[in-house]
C-alpha cells in the first residue's frame, strides 16, 4: 500500500512539474518573433509555443473595452513592440482589473495566456485562456532601459502593408491608439496615411518649439 501511494505521489507531483514546465516567458517569445530572419523562422518560433500557456509582463493596455460582462483588451509588449490582444472574462482576474485604483488605459498588467495566433496584419499576438496575475510597471527595473525609454527619437514600430514603410517613434506611440478603428474602416492605405499627416504634423511642431527655444 505505501508503494502505491508513493508511486501515485511521484505521478502527481510529476505530472504537475511537466505543466508547470510548460509555461513559457511572453516577453521573451515576443521578442523571438521580431528577431525572426524570414517568415520560416517566424513560423518555427510560433509553432513552438502555439497552444502553450505564456507569462506576459509590463502590457501598457492601448485599448479597453467592456463588452459581455468582461472586458476585450489590447495591449502594448514593450520589448518587441507588438500588440497582445486577449479578453479576460473570469471573475478573479476582473476582480483584478476592478480594484482600486480600477483598471484603465494606459496602466500595465501582467497575465497568464494561451497563445492562438498571430494577426499580421496589426502585428499581434492573440491569446486565449487568460488570467490576469496583477498590475503591473510598465517597464523593467533602472538599469535594464527599453531603448524607446533612453531615446525617445527611437523607431519602435514600423508599418509594412501598406503603400509604403511608416516608423514611428517611441514619442508618438499614442497614436496607435487610432489603429484598429482606421484600419476597419479604410484599410492598409488609410492607417498609412494617417501615420504619414500626424507624423508631418509633430515633427514640424517639434521643429517650431525648438527653433524657438533656441533664440
Amino acid at each position: 500500500m505505501k508503494h502505491l501511494l508513493l508511486i501515485l505521489l511521484i505521478l502527481f507531483v510529476s505530472t504537475v512539474t511537466s505543466g508547470l514546465a510548460r509555461t513559457s516567458n511572453g516577453n521573451e517569445f515576443a521578442l523571438a518573433l521580431i528577431e525572426a530572419k524570414d517568415p520560416r523562422g517566424l513560423n518555427d518560433v510560433f509553432e513552438e509555443a502555439k497552444g502553450r500557456p505564456h507569462f506576459f509582463r509590463y502590457l501598457q493596455i492601448m485599448e479597453m473595452e467592456e463588452v459581455d460582462g468582461g472586458f476585450q483588451i489590447v495591449a502594448f509588449e514593450p520589448s518587441s513592440y507588438l500588440d497582445v490582444k486577449f479578453s479576460v472574462d473570469k471573475s478573479v482576474s476582473l476582480s483584478k482589473l476592478k480594484e482600486d485604483p480600477r483598471t484603465k488605459k494606459g496602466d500595465a498588467i501582467a497575465i497568464l495566456g494561451r497563445v492562438t495566433s498571430l494577426e499580421d496584419q496589426t502585428n499581434a499576438i492573440l491569446l486565449d485562456s487568460v488570467i490576469v496575475k496583477h498590475k503591473d510597471r510598465l517597464s523593467p527595473v533602472m538599469g535594464k532601459e527599453l531603448l524607446g525609454e533612453v531615446d525617445p527619437g527611437a523607431t519602435f514600430y514600423s508599418y509594412t502593408h501598406g503603400p509604403r514603410p511608416v516608423h514611428l517613434e517611441s514619442r508618438d506611440r499614442d497614436l496607435l491608439s487610432h489603429r484598429d478603428a482606421i484600419l476597419k474602416k479604410g484599410g492598409p492605405e488609410a492607417w498609412t496615411v494617417f501615420l504619414e499627416t500626424e507624423i508631418a504634423k509633430r515633427k514640424e511642431a517639434r521643429a517650431a518649439a525648438a527653433k524657438e527655444a533656441a533664440r
